[in-house]
């Protein structure tokens, strides 16, 4: 089935207050994505027949370079930027 023109697979989305891009590459059933994370741009393609799978994929990539140590900016860097967050009490000096 193909798409009705003026129709494009491309797909933007926010995930975990991250906004990422997708659309889909040259080769058939890959999709290139781009993301930026504390002022790192990440971008690359991920495999999939299916927009949602690829989707998918983008979100645990994202996951993924948000734990602690994975990248240099991090989820510290996220959440230093957010006026919403705040410590828990008790969580303080925690590390």
């Amino acid at each position: 089935m193909t798409r009705p023109s003026g129709k494009s697979d491309a797909f933007a989305g926010i995930h975990r207050g991250i906004h990422y891009s997708l659309r889909p590459n040259a080769a058939p059933g890959y999709w290139h994505y781009a993301y930026a994370i504390g002022g790192m741009v990440r971008s690359g393609r991920v495999q999939g027949r299916l927009r949602l799978l690829a989707v998918r994929r983008v979100q645990m990539r994202i996951d993924r370079d948000m734990r602690p140590g994975r990248s240099p900016g991090g989820e510290a860097a996220l959440i230093s930027h957010d006026p919403r967050w705040r410590r828990p009490p008790g969580l303080a000096n925690a590390r």
